[in-house]
């Protein structure tokens, strides 16, 4: 039962983890790629799953850590 959980919590974390990148990306894209900056509504939307990716993959590790 605890490689379910270990494997659920593990996953959570990629998520996040994921997320993490794909926001972070969009905001730095503009100002350090050479790309589009993007509309203030949407760059703040990117930092906001910026801030919740971070804590989803922190939650996730420290799960899968601990079990």
């Amino acid at each position: 039962m605890s490689s379910v959980v270990k494997l659920v919590a593990g996953g959570i974390g990629a998520v996040g983890l994921a997320v993490t990148l794909g926001a972070g990306y969009l905001v730095v894209r503009g100002p350090f790629l050479g790309g589009p900056t993007l509309e203030p509504p949407a760059l703040l939307a990117m930092l906001g799953a910026f801030v919740v990716g971070i804590t989803v993959a922190a939650w996730g590790a420290t799960r899968y850590a601990r079990l």
